[in-house]
């Protein structure tokens, strides 16, 4: 028989009672499983951070971090922060890696990843946007032009030499002015700008020396300059050295930066237009000012589509001195050259580049290197690569770069 109303009532509580602790313990252990599971997850982590700062430093100074240290789960990045701010860095780029091998995942490429599932830029960004002072750094990121991969699968995108060698890393000057691999490498610029909004993004090892006489690659020219044939001398052979040569080569490669230009014009609803595009080149020690036409580094064409050029002013390679960098940038000064449009980029690989383990310059020569580098209107240097960068290196490099941060200002121009 039903109990009566009050009888009843006190049952229903009592019940309810004896079911909220076991409620209580499934809401808690989901509560944690789920908490662990963003824990674990941490996507947090891979929603890009801020990387272009509103002001722009006055003078910059930055360190470039290799490829294989971005994309390492076990970087500590906290640690080189620290480093950063000891030696007074106002900005930091990036490695992205290149089309064929990326340090996020790329939606329209996603075979590509370094690490599928991981976004090691944002990771690293988000370690190093601010100083210890709270002030923003300029964080850039470095797009790498070779596709070694891609070759060995497709032969026919290389490269060509003068004797009918196929490059294994660099593509053809027709594949970066007309082929898939140019439009490749606009595609990633522009995903970059659009995905991270840094405040540049610089192509390196793209040059156009050696390889670039293939039978499209010699249509490409004919139609570019309306000469029947190569340049040749008395003997018939072709003439690398011929101006024309130089100039034919820089004008394909400002015709691809014009491209990832326009490209990052596009993204963000136009705020694009913001982010600098760079280039790295390459430097002739005996007439600097000229750049290295013959690699397709004239910097007067190229600077036409380029918002900067990062010059190669590497003295362990070649044996170069710090002379030679003064030098340099006295002589791109005197040529009327735009600085603001330069940064001096001091490498840190000694003459035996390929030594196990890498061996670096002397932190006293890289001292010298930079004080030289920073002369003559200069106001952009960057050192590089970190990997080469030891205890020593980093206590030189606070006593050059005076251990704290040049001030943010409007001054610099891109």
């Amino acid at each position: 028989m039903e109990q009566a109303g009050p009888e009843r009532d006190g049952v229903r509580a009592r019940a309810r009672r004896r079911r909220w602790p076991w409620l209580l313990t499934v809401v808690v252990t989901l509560g944690a499983a789920v908490g662990a599971a963003v824990l674990l997850a941490r996507p947090w982590e891979d929603v890009p951070p801020t990387m272009r700062p509103a002001v722009v430093p006055a003078e910059g100074r930055s360190v470039s971090v290799d490829f294989g240290i971005v994309t390492d789960p076990g970087t500590d990045w906290a640690a080189i922060d620290r480093r950063l701010d000891a030696a007074g860095a106002n900005g930091v780029d990036l490695n992205a890696g290149r089309v064929e091998f990326t340090a996020f995942d790329w939606p329209a490429h996603p075979e590509v990843a370094a690490e599928p599932g991981s976004d090691h830029l944002s990771r690293a960004a988000r370690a190093l946007q601010r100083t210890a002072g709270g002030t923003p750094r300029e964080i850039g990121l470095i797009v790498d032009a070779y596709v070694p991969e891609w070759i060995k699968a497709d032969p026919s995108i290389a490269g060509v030499s003068a004797n009918g060698t196929r490059s294994p890393y660099r593509a053809s000057a027709s594949q970066l002015a007309r082929g898939e691999v140019g439009d490749r490498l606009v595609e990633y610029v522009t995903a970059l700008g659009e995905r991270y909004d840094p405040s540049r993004i610089a192509v390196t090892e793209l040059f156009l020396n050696f390889y670039s006489f293939g039978d499209d690659d010699l249509a490409l020219y004919r139609e570019m300059t309306g000469a029947d044939d190569w340049p040749r001398d008395a003997d018939g052979q072709i003439d690398d050295e011929d101006p024309g040569l130089g100039t034919w080569r820089s004008e394909v490669l400002a015709g691809l930066l014009a491209r990832m230009r326009t490209g990052l014009d596009g993204v963000r609803d136009g705020q694009g237009a913001q982010i600098e595009l760079a280039m790295d080149v390459r430097v002739d020690w005996d007439d600097p000012a000229s750049g290295l036409p013959s690699s397709g580094h004239d910097y007067r064409i190229l600077l036409r589509s380029a918002d900067r050029l990062v010059v190669w002013t590497y003295v362990g390679a070649k044996a170069r001195t710090p002379a030679d960098v003064e030098r340099l940038t006295g002589s791109l000064e005197a040529a009327g050259f735009d600085m603001s449009r330069f940064t001096m980029s001091v490498g840190l690989w000694a003459a035996s580049a390929d030594a196990d383990p890498p061996l670096a310059i002397s932190p006293e020569r890289m001292a010298a290197t930079l004080e030289a580098a920073d002369t003559h209107g200069v106001v952009d240097v960057n050192v590089t690569p970190l990997s080469h960068l030891s205890a020593a290196h980093w206590a030189t490099l606070d006593q050059v770069w005076g251990g704290a941060a040049p001030s943010g200002s409007a001054g610099r121009g891109g």
